[in-house]
C-alpha cells in the first residue's frame, strides 16, 4: 500500500492530467472562443485555474504567501489577456509550473503532516490534504468546462456511440471517436 503522501500526490497528478489533456492541441482561435451568451473562454479558464493553483500553493507553503493580486502573472497581466499564441503557451506553462511547484512542496511533507492546518487566502486554515483536494477538484471542474467550450466550438459530441440525446439535441453526425476506441478498431 502506498503512503498517504504518495496517494495525495497521485490524486493531484491525476486531476492535473485531466486538465492538461483537455489543452492538448488547442489552437489560439479555440482558446479565444466564447459561446453566445457566455463570459469565459478557454484562455480565461486556463488563466483562472493557474492563478488559483499558484495562490493556494503559496498560502499553504510560502512563509510570505502571495495573494491573487501579488502573483507573477504571465506578461504581468492579471485582468486582461493577449490574443497571441505566445501568451496562450505562456499560460499553459504557468499552469504546468503551478503543478510542478505543488509536487515539489508536497514531496517534502511527511505523511503525518498532511492533516495539519495550513493557511488559505480567505484567512482561515484547513488541513493540507483538504487544500490539495480543493485544487484537484478545481482542476477537474475546469477540465470539464474547457471540454465543453471546445465541443461547442468544434461542433462535436463527446464520444461516438453515445446515443443519449443531451438537452434534446441529437449528437448524430457530431461524434468523436476517443483514442482508446481508435486503437481497438
Amino acid at each position: 500500500m502506498q503512503s498517504c503522501l504518495a496517494f495525495t500526490q497521485r490524486l493531484l497528478d491525476s486531476a492535473f492530467a485531466t486538465l492538461a489533456d483537455n489543452l492538448k492541441g488547442v489552437t489560439l482561435e479555440e482558446a479565444l472562443f466564447v459561446p453566445p451568451g457566455g463570459y469565459r473562454s478557454v484562455i480565461g479558464t486556463i488563466k483562472h485555474a493557474a492563478g488559483w493553483s499558484h495562490a493556494y500553493r503559496s498560502y499553504a507553503f510560502d512563509s510570505s504567501p502571495m495573494s491573487w493580486y501579488a502573483l507573477q502573472w504571465p506578461h504581468g497581466l492579471r485582468d486582461t489577456i493577449l490574443k497571441s499564441q505566445v501568451y496562450l503557451d505562456d499560460l499553459v506553462q504557468w499552469l504546468r509550473q503551478s503543478h510542478e511547484l505543488w509536487q515539489q512542496n508536497l514531496a517534502r511533507v511527511p505523511d503525518h503532516e498532511l492533516d495539519q492546518p495550513r493557511p488559505v487566502h480567505w484567512g482561515v486554515t484547513l488541513p493540507l490534504f483538504e487544500i490539495v483536494l480543493t485544487i484537484a477538484h478545481h482542476h477537474v471542474y475546469h477540465a470539464g468546462e474547457i471540454n465543453q467550450l471546445l465541443s461547442i466550438y468544434r461542433q462535436e459530441a463527446w464520444e461516438e456511440g453515445e446515443e443519449v440525446e443531451e438537452n434534446n439535441v441529437s449528437g448524430e453526425g457530431h461524434r468523436v471517436v476517443p483514442p482508446w476506441k481508435q486503437a481497438a478498431a
